[in-house]
């Protein structure tokens, strides 16, 4: 299945469904509709996220993840909601350790929207996009500081070489 994100606003929240093989390809126009919302008021209730229909997804939409949570918290100290996660999405997330700092609902009844709309691929992710969404994950253990340190590093020179 090709990846596809789709999202709606009703009035239980935001939601933001992933399908197939999500990567930073998707991301970037992603992260800039939900930031563009979440600077809007009244902030939503509930920011939740759909992993039902997903089967892989990479570290970048994952640090992504982590930093939607942490905006939405700051805004209404409510965690972010994983919502129905395949079994691989769950390894991958809690491999990380992002599933402790959000709210997991893995069955049950839960207001879902209905019309979806699906999120452009306008814009492609530059490195300093892909250099946040690492940057979130490495802040989440020491773990994760080491499998990500030579990454960053990577984007940080090429940062530097495109400032010249």
């Amino acid at each position: 299945m090709d990846e596809l994100i789709q999202f709606q606003e009703n009035a239980s929240g935001l939601f933001v469904r992933a399908q197939g093989h999500i990567t930073a390809a998707v991301s970037a126009d992603l992260r800039d509709m939900i930031l563009e919302r979440l600077s809007l008021p009244p902030p939503p209730i509930l920011l939740a996220v759909d992993l039902q229909a997903c089967d892989y997804m990479d570290s970048t939409f994952m640090g992504l993840l982590v930093g939607f949570h942490k905006r939405f918290k700051a805004l209404t100290g409510t965690a972010l909601t994983i919502l129905r996660p395949t079994q691989d999405c769950v390894k991958l997330l809690s491999g990380l350790g992002i599933l402790k700092l959000m709210v997991l609902v893995e069955e049950g009844e839960f207001p879902s929207p209905t019309l979806w709309k699906p999120i452009s691929r306008v814009h492609k992710p530059t490195t300093e996009f892909i250099l946040s969404a690492h940057k979130n994950l490495s802040e989440l253990s020491p773990e994760n500081t080491k499998a990500f340190g030579a990454l960053q590093s990577v984007l940080e020179q090429q940062i530097k070489k495109e400032e010249v």
